[in-house]
Order: structure tokens, then C-alpha cells, then sequence
């Protein structure tokens, strides 16, 4: 007898465990099916999402008809068509971005490759510096080796005679160049005295020259003037 009511209570669980909609299988198979979608596989692996949303159709009506025990075997069929649908498209989306990145690398080689053409072509077809101008740096006047960079004014000198020495300039006219080198310390061209050191300007162009001749001629202060004090 109490054999007998043990099997009815197990027969009845079993009946009742087949009687109830499988809600928990539906609720997995759904959310697989929203993370699918969510990484766009009804896009990216179309045809297994297609395959996982039509299997969880197939299992809600088949809860609806209260068709429960093909529901939990289709439902579980659904889930795993929707993680696959969802492996398949994070792995498009990869190789997508991979994509993306090699196609901008070549693009930025390219437009690097164009800017360097064009760089070369520039330089090729640039006009080449004013010829006066280039004339003008090879005259630049480089000292000799004994020539001074500076001078210490001796007794009785004058702008005017230091130019005109051999180790200076040995052109009197150009002592306006000594006088511009040295406004912190001459006031007055007409006037420097002994043990004064004055800077000489060395590299002095031709240009440089002729207007420094030219200030002296205008200037009518040497050869007379006053000496060294």
C-alpha cells in the first residue's frame, strides 16, 4: 500500500513538472537572443540569428499551445544559436576594425609618400638665391689670422688713423665701421682716448663698405679734426 502511494506522488510530480510552461528556458533562450542583438548579429552572422530568433518563436508558440515539453526542447536550441549568432558577430566586428586599421595605415602611407613627392618636386623647381645675394656672402671680408678683433687706442690716434692701418682696415674711410661697433663707448667720432679697447668688425661685406665710405665722405669730420686727448 505504501509502495503503491509513492508511486502515484512520483507519478503526479512528473506530470505536474510537465504541465508547467518553461519559463526559465524561455527567459535564457530571450536574453541570448538580446545579447546577440545588441552585438548586431542580425547583421554580422545573420543567417544563425535568423536560426536562433525563429527557434524561440517556434518555442513561445509552442508554450502558448501548451506544447511544454517541445518547448524545452526547443528553447535550449534557440540559446545556443544565439551565442553562437553572437560569437560570430564580435568575431566580424573584429576583423572588420582590423580592416578599418590596415585600409587608414595605407591610406596615411600614401598621402606620406604624395607629401614627400611633392616636397622633392619643390625643391627641384625652387628658383635658386638672388645672385647678388649669394655675391654678397662670398665677399664677406673673413679676418686673417694676426688680424686684431679688438685695438687699444694709443696716444694721438684718431678713428681715421685706425682704420687706416694695415692690420685694421688700411682704408681710412672705413672708420665709420669702428664707430657704429662701438656706441656704447664713443659718444663723439671725434673723440676716443688712449686705452680705450674697441672692438673691429671682421666680417664685413662689400655693401657694408661702400655705405660705411660713403658716411665718412658725407660726414666731412676726417681727416681734420680733433685728435686723441
Amino acid at each position: 500500500m505504501a509502495r503503491a502511494f509513492c508511486s502515484i506522488l512520483l507519478l503526479t510530480g512528473l506530470l505536474w513538472g510537465c504541465a508547467s510552461p518553461p519559463q526559465q528556458e524561455l527567459l535564457t533562450a530571450r536574453s541570448a537572443l538580446a545579447r546577440a542583438a545588441a552585438a548586431e548579429a542580425q547583421v554580422l552572422a545573420a543567417g544563425e540569428y535568423q536560426t536562433a530568433s525563429n527557434a524561440l518563436q517556434d518555442g513561445e508558440v509552442a508554450i502558448r499551445r501548451k506544447k511544454y515539453k517541445l518547448a524545452r526542447q526547443i528553447l535550449p536550441l534557440a540559446e545556443a544559436h544565439a551565442q553562437k549568432a553572437l560569437v560570430l558577430a564580435r568575431q566580424e566586428q573584429a576583423q572588420r576594425e582590423e580592416d578599418k586599421a590596415l585600409k587608414r595605415e595605407a591610406r596615411l602611407l600614401r598621402e606620406a609618400e604624395q607629401a614627400a613627392k611633392q616636397a622633392a618636386a619643390q625643391r627641384s623647381t625652387s628658383s635658386p638665391p638672388p645672385k647678388k645675394k649669394v655675391a654678397a656672402i662670398r665677399r664677406l671680408v673673413k679676418p686673417a689670422p694676426t688680424s686684431p678683433q679688438s685695438y687699444r687706442v694709443r696716444g694721438g690716434e684718431t678713428l681715421w688713423t685706425i682704420a687706416a692701418r694695415n692690420d685694421i682696415y688700411a682704408d681710412a674711410l672705413l672708420w665709420p665701421l669702428i664707430y657704429q661697433a662701438n656706441r656704447d663707448q664713443i659718444k663723439d667720432p671725434r673723440q676716443i682716448y688712449p686705452q680705450q679697447t674697441l672692438t673691429i668688425p671682421r666680417l664685413v661685406s662689400d655693401e657694408a663698405q661702400q655705405e660705411a665710405r660713403q658716411r665718412a665722405r658725407e660726414s666731412k669730420i676726417f681727416p681734420i679734426g680733433e685728435l686723441v686727448r
